[in-house]
C-alpha cells in the first residue's frame, strides 16, 4: 500500500514495518528529550513535528492532520490530559500520553480522558517507536472515515438559520447541522458571547467568568482557551463564529440560540 517503509528491530530481533506515511506530532516542553525522541522517530522513517507547548500544538493542527500525537503530561500552558480530552471528541487522531506521573490514578485518569497509550519516563525509544507502528496500523483508515461521513452527512439548512448550543448536553451544532461537544469552559464562554451578539468582550471579563479575577500578561490561558476551541471546530468542519478583536477581546459573529 504505502511506497516508502522502514524497518524497526524489536526486542526479539524481529523486524517491524514502520511507515513513512505516519504523521506524528511530539507535543514536549523539554527541548533535549523532544529533540533526541524526534531525531529517533525520524530515524526510523516517521514524519515528525515538534510542537513545544498547547498552543504551539494548537498552531500546528490549522495547518496539518496528523495520525498519532504522543503528549507529555506536563506542559507549560495546559495539561496533556486535556489535550488528550479535545482530540478523544473527534476520535481522528492515536493519542500517546508520555508523562514521569507513574501512579494508578493518573494511568486511570490518562485512559479516561482518551489515551490510547500511556508510557511513563523514560520511556524507550525503540518501545516508543513500536507503539506508533502498531497504533498506527489501528488508526490508520480512521481520518478517512471520517472525512468521508463528513462529506455525506452534513446538511444543508435554510440560509439565516441560527447556530444553536443544547446546555445540557454541551453541544455546539452549526446551520449546516454539524456539531460538536464542548468542554465545560468553552460552553461558558460561548454561552456569554451568545447574550452579547457583536458586542465586544475582553479577556479579563472572560477569565473572570472562570475564576481568574486578576489575569498575568503573559498568561497563556486565554489564548490556549480560544486556540483549543477555534482547533475543536476546524476539526469538526464548522467555522468558528468567535472573531478576535486586537488588544480588545473577542465578539460573536453570528447569533447563537441557547437552550
Amino acid at each position: 500500500m504505502y511506497d516508502m517503509i522502514a524497518e524497526a528491530t524489536g526486542p526479539k530481533g524481529a523486524t517491524q514495518e514502520i511507515s513513512q506515511d505516519f504523521k506524528i506530532i511530539l507535543v514536549e516542553d523539554d527541548h533535549d528529550l523532544r529533540q533526541s525522541l524526534a531525531d529517533y522517530l525520524r530515524l526510523r522513517n516517521l514524519r515528525v513535528t515538534e510542537a513545544p507547548s498547547g498552543i504551539a500544538f494548537y498552531k500546528a493542527l490549522r495547518n496539518e492532520r496528523y495520525d498519532i500525537a504522543v503528549l507529555d503530561v506536563n506542559l507549560p500552558d495546559v495539561s496533556g490530559f486535556e489535550l488528550a480530552r479535545d482530540l478523544a471528541v473527534q476520535r481522528e487522531m492515536g493519542i500517546i500520553l508520555l508523562t514521569a506521573r507513574t501512579g494508578r490514578d493518573d494511568r486511570v485518569r490518562g485512559y479516561a480522558e482518551g489515551a490510547d497509550l500511556y508510557l511513563t519516563k523514560p520511556v524507550d525509544t525503540e518501545e516508543l517507536a513500536l507503539a506508533i507502528l502498531n497504533l498506527g496500523r489501528r488508526m490508520r483508515r480512521g481520518p478517512v472515515e471520517v472525512e468521508n461521513a463528513r462529506s455525506t452527512s452534513a446538511v444543508k439548512a435554510p440560509d439565516g438559520t441560527a447556530w444553536r448550543l443544547n446546555r445540557q448536553t454541551q453541544m455546539l451544532r452549526s446551520p449546516d447541522t454539524r456539531s460538536v461537544k464542548l468542554s465545560v469552559r468553552e460552553m461558558i464562554l460561548i454561552e456569554h458571547l451568545a447574550a452579547r451578539l457583536d458586542e465586544t468582550v475582553s479577556r479579563e471579563l472572560i477569565m473572570g467568568l472562570f475564576g481568574h479575577a486578576r489575569i498575568d500578561p503573559e498568561s497563556r490561558r486565554f489564548d490556549a482557551l480560544l486556540a483549543r476551541l477555534r482547533s475543536k471546530l476546524k476539526a469538526a468542519g464548522m467555522e468558528s463564529p468567535i472573531q478576535v478583536v486586537h488588544s480588545a477581546g473577542v465578539r460573536l459573529v453570528k447569533q447563537i440560540d441557547v437552550a
